[in-house]
Parts: C-alpha cells; structure tokens; sequence
C-alpha cells in the first residue's frame, strides 16, 4: 500500500521540501509520484511507499501543521495481483 498527497499550487520549492524533511523526521520518505514531470498539477502529487492501514492515521498526523499547503492525502488500495 502507498499513500498519496498533493502539494498546493502556490506551495514554494523550499516549503515542499521542509514539509519533506518533516515527513521524514516521523519516518517516512516522501517522494515524487512523477519525477522529473514538467507540469506542475502532477509534480506536486508526492508518495509514501510501504505504507500500511495506521501509516495513513500516522502521515495526517505528521502533516497536521501543513494543512493550507497539502491539498490531500489517501491511501492507494491494496492490491493482490
């Protein structure tokens, strides 16, 4: 499981990435869903891998003081392929 969230539009480059390094202080490791992307809609879209159930409770939690700059964040469902 991966949960997702979504940076704002006017969320700056060094905001982005002291929210990240708060995400990674609580122990997870954010990182770009499409690196590189040029559009800013899908360069803002940020994952956590290995995420179970609790990460979810877990990740809100760690993002509570960043609430104006995250738009969402949800949980990919599981899948057994």
């Amino acid at each position: 499981m991966s949960v997702q969230f979504k940076f704002g539009d006017d969320v700056s480059h060094d905001k982005r990435l002291e929210i990240i390094e708060t995400l990674k202080r609580s122990g997870f490791a954010a990182k770009s869903l499409f690196p590189g992307q040029k559009r800013p809609k899908l360069a803002s879209i940020f994952t956590v891998t290995e995420a179970g159930p609790k990460d979810v409770k877990a990740l809100q939690a760690a993002l509570s003081d960043f609430r104006r700059e995250i738009e969402y964040v949800e949980a990919s469902p599981e899948r057994n392929l």
